[in-house]
């Protein structure tokens, strides 16, 4: 079994290369169902060798067969099986007896977006050339490229503070920034000239007398009423709460991140990829919660996050709300 970064998947199958099974797995489902399309381009497969299967409402049985069946009139069937973490204790078992001997003239794409806190059995059942294909959130630097190249297929050039100033507000989340890249090209239309930093901050909701950082810098420094007049405000004046949310475990992240480091001398600020004033500023912020704290305020983002994201009927400003003042005022 190998492994692939979503980059050189797109390579490979440039290259008009196959593998037996494909393992698409990690958070960023939005990426998954873009490369699931983006095989349908390169490939473009007949209806009678493609196939799309919800692993929670098919019959296993029959997508198997179907993967075991030989293509008509080409070299390949592919077939895909969505949701596999919905299977059941038997479906599942079947579909690793097949992942550890694959059809040769099939190519199973498996699409999963399995629960953290339980096993993954799959890529541990995977042959030799089979490949696990990790869809993790992106790095700032990833999604900063993935920002710039939805602008640029439509003819908007950004200048690259604006991008890092909006990856910083809103999140590496695809979603989120797919969504504020087709706002740039509307706001652009028709504009011939590059995208700065005031257009981004514009988009965003604020204006040049607003701190877009208000709500994270609350946070650090664990001032609930600040934080609840800073997430309230923000999301008064159109602020997405998924973006807001993103600030705030992004700042819970860099708190955690330095609170453990705070031991490896003049080096740690380079380790925490910051400079040395940023270093000691949240190193001074990280010193208002405990390591326990923070942990538990990561798991609490994370759960917030599968709400907002869910068919939840939750309010969207009220989960964040809550979220902030738990990690702001309890101990």
């Amino acid at each position: 079994m190998q492994t692939l970064t979503p980059k050189a998947l797109a390579d490979e199958w440039a290259k008009n290369k196959t593998r037996p099974v494909y393992y698409l797995c990690g958070e960023e489902t939005a990426l998954k169902d873009a490369a699931l399309k983006r095989l349908e381009g390169v490939f473009r497969p007949e209806a009678f060798n493609f196939s799309v299967r919800d692993a929670e409402t098919a019959d296993l049985s029959q997508a198997l067969d179907e993967a075991q069946t030989a293509p008509m009139l080409a070299e390949i069937r592919f077939v895909a099986l969505k949701r596999v973490e919905k299977l059941k204790k038997e479906p599942l078992k079947a579909l690793l007896a097949y992942l550890a001997d694959p059809c040769p003239s099939a190519c199973l794409l498996i699409l999963s977006d399995w629960p953290r806190e339980k096993q993954d059995p799959i890529p541990g059942a995977l042959g030799p050339e089979s490949a696990v294909v990790n869809f993790d959130p992106m790095s700032g630097h990833q999604a900063v490229e993935h920002l710039n190249s939805a602008l640029l297929a439509k003819g908007v050039k950004a200048d690259g503070e604006a991008l890092e100033l909006l990856v910083e507000l809103l999140g590496t989340d695809s979603v989120t920034l797919d969504g504020e890249a087709e706002k740039i090209i509307l706001y652009m239309h028709g504009q011939n000239r590059f995208f700065g930093p005031d257009d981004a901050l514009a988009l965003a909701g604020f204006a040049r007398t607003q701190n877009p950082f208000e709500l994270s810098n609350a946070v650090c420094s664990k001032n609930p009423a600040r934080a609840a007049e800073a997430a309230a405000r923000m999301l008064a004046f159109g602020a997405e709460p998924l973006a807001l949310l993103a600030q705030t475990s992004k700042a819970v992240e860099r708190l955690l991140k330095v609170k453990r480091l705070s031991g490896e001398g003049p080096a740690a600020c380079y380790q925490a990829g910051m400079s040395p004033g940023q270093y000691h500023a949240a190193l001074r912020d990280a010193g208002n919660y405990t390591e326990e704290k923070l942990l538990r305020a990561l798991r609490r983002c994370l759960e917030a996050e599968e709400l907002l994201k869910s068919s939840s009927k939750r309010e969207p400003g009220l989960v964040l709300r809550q979220l902030v003042y738990e990690i702001t005022s309890t101990r």
